[in-house]
Order: C-alpha cells, then structure tokens, then sequence
C-alpha cells in the first residue's frame, strides 16, 4: 500500500493549526473579554457559554447528516472545510468586536457571533476529521495521519497561547478592545 505523502501529512495538520488560531482565542479568553473588555456580566456570559453548547449537541449531528447527503465533485467532505474558512475567520473575528450596543442587543450580538462561529467551526471540523477515509484506506496511516492532526492542532494552541496575550497588549497599547480586534485580525489571516 502507498505511504501518505509529507505534504498532504502536513496539509491535514495544517488545518487543524489553522482552526486553532480562532477556537483557542474562543476557549481560553472569550470569558476574560466578554466581562472585562465588552462588559457582560458574568451570569450573562456564563449562560451565552451554556446556550452555546446546548447549541452544540444538536449542530455537529446536523453537520454529520449534511456531510453524508454531500454529493460534489470535490467529494462529500472537501467542499465543506474550503467553502466555510472564510466564514469560520470573518465571525472568528466579529465575536471579538465591541459595537456600541446596550441591554438586550448586547447580549444578542454576543451570543449570536459565539453560537454561529461555533456551529461553522463544527462545520469545519467535521469533514476533517470525515476526509480521513477518503486520505487512506489504510488503518495504520490513518493513525499516523490523526497524529499529524493533533500535532498540528497543538502547535495551533501553543501558537495562540504564547502570543495572544502580548500581542493584545501591543496591538491595543492599553486598549484591549482594540487589542483583541487586531489579534484576531492577524490569527485569521494565519
């Protein structure tokens, strides 16, 4: 059986380095910006998390059904992780806006932005992990090829974890609003 090429071990990890430069923004400072840079309250941006992953039990079966009525030229899985990236990037980066928004329109805004990039990153991520099959049929390199993944989804979050912080000080020269903004600008462009 033929060894999966270099290039497309790296161009499988690629796109998990790539979804983490937003999701792991998302997972470790979404907190820390809705209540101390957007001014939520902590109740509110607790529930906006809960509601998100009420949200989440339901969307990835969805994205598993869309994923298996898919009929493209480029397969089932394909079309799906290239069609949403720029998507996934532009509400990557709206979550972390701050209209001038009050009361209830604040809080939708924020909700809405978290929820809708979440459901495209299960969008995306869902046919990631489907195209596996169509990568090899081979179980052994299916297991390299996963390890390559998670490789390159780590090296996303290390990416993210040893330079957002800095980098929203930076940016924003005090102003974390602005900070948080341009970050996010720089990791969807990554």
């Amino acid at each position: 059986m033929n060894k999966v090429a270099v290039s497309t071990r790296v161009a499988y990890a690629a796109g998990d380095t790539a979804g983490q430069l937003i999701f792991a923004v998302i997972s470790n400072y979404l907190l820390y910006f809705y209540t101390d840079v957007y001014g939520l309250s902590v109740g509110v941006a607790g529930t906006i998390l809960l509601v998100a992953r009420f949200v989440d039990a339901v969307d990835a079966p969805v994205w598993g059904v869309i994923l298996d009525k898919t009929r493209s030229r480029w397969g089932k899985s394909r079309p799906w992780f290239l069609w949403l990236c720029v998507p996934y990037a532009t509400f990557g980066v709206f979550t972390f806006l701050t209209p001038d928004l009050s009361g209830m329109a604040k809080v939708l805004y924020a909700a809405g932005t978290y929820i809708i990039c979440g459901i495209i990153f299960t969008g995306i991520n869902t046919p990631l992990t489907s195209i596996l099959s169509a990568l090899t049929p081979d179980p052994r390199q299916r297991v390299g090829l996963t390890t390559c993944r998670m490789i390159g989804s780590k090296a996303g979050v290390l990416l993210v974890n040893a330079t957002a912080l800095p980098l929203i000080a930076w940016l924003g020269h005090g102003n974390d609003q602005k900070g948080f903004r341009l970050t996010m600008l720089i990791y969807d462009t990554g």
